[in-house]
């Protein structure tokens, strides 16, 4: 499973590459400019990472076999024209929340389809490489916890985007419990309970104004992700 990681990590950094206010409201306005855009910077981050393993044959969503490089196209073909499959509309209950999911599950099948088990077989294990297991894990508690609390708070509140300030802070915070899940021994246990009382404090006294479920959801799953990473770190399983 090194391909997948490495792809899943080339799908999360295209978009957190143009995540922001400016490049929402543009894509608002532009959907397939903006889709276009981001399929561009998947198919050369994949190649990017990929590199040592375009030569070899990827599976074709079992149909047949193509070269690595080639196999990137049609799913990054995928990857594009998604953004529109799965917006669901606003009419539907939690259509953001939903959108996101279905979108990113089928994102992730096809990647699953694609990739070439033979890297699987070789290690004999499904979370092969350390570094790709911190990024993947890094990536998962930043940015796309933060877009899935925002499409959450969305359908819940009707919220705006979430402020500069806002979104870098949260997700910023969220990076540091995750960074101190990660310490050797039993030190990672004081330190994560250290950040829970210091920003419990700091919602208490309004200097973190976030909702519940932003608050108690995003550190949890932070914290739960974090170990998980901690565990294949030291534990090598």
């Amino acid at each position: 499973m090194i391909v997948f990681w490495r792809l899943f990590l080339a799908y999360y950094l295209a978009d957190f590459a143009l995540y922001g206010k400016r490049f929402y409201m543009y894509g608002s306005q532009n959907p397939w400019k903006a889709a276009v855009a981001r399929g561009v910077l998947f198919f050369l981050l994949s190649l990017a990472l990929c590199w040592q393993y375009l030569d070899m044959n990827w599976s074709f969503f079992g149909i047949t076999h193509l070269r690595g490089w080639a196999a990137l196209f049609p799913v990054t073909m995928f990857y594009i024209f998604s953004d529109g499959w799965f917006k669901l509309n606003g009419t539907h209950k939690y259509n953001n929340t939903l959108s996101f999911l279905l979108h990113d599950i089928f994102n992730f099948f096809v990647l699953f389809l694609a990739v070439p088990f033979r890297s699987l077989y070789e290690t004999g294990s499904f979370f092969a490489e350390k570094w790709t297991v911190f990024f993947v894990g890094l990536l998962l508690v930043t940015k796309v916890l933060g877009s899935f609390i925002y499409c959450v708070e969305k359908d819940l509140y009707g919220r705006d985007f979430p402020t500069t300030d806002e979104h870098w802070i949260m997700m910023m915070m969220r990076a540091i419990f995750f960074l101190t899940g990660l310490l050797p021994g039993w030190r990672w246990l004081f330190f994560t309970a250290a950040c829970w009382a210091a920003v419990i404090y700091a919602r208490k006294i309004r200097l973190m104004d976030v909702s519940p479920f932003a608050f108690y959801f995003g550190f949890g799953v932070t914290c739960v992700v974090s170990w998980l990473v901690h565990w294949r770190v030291y534990l090598n399983w």
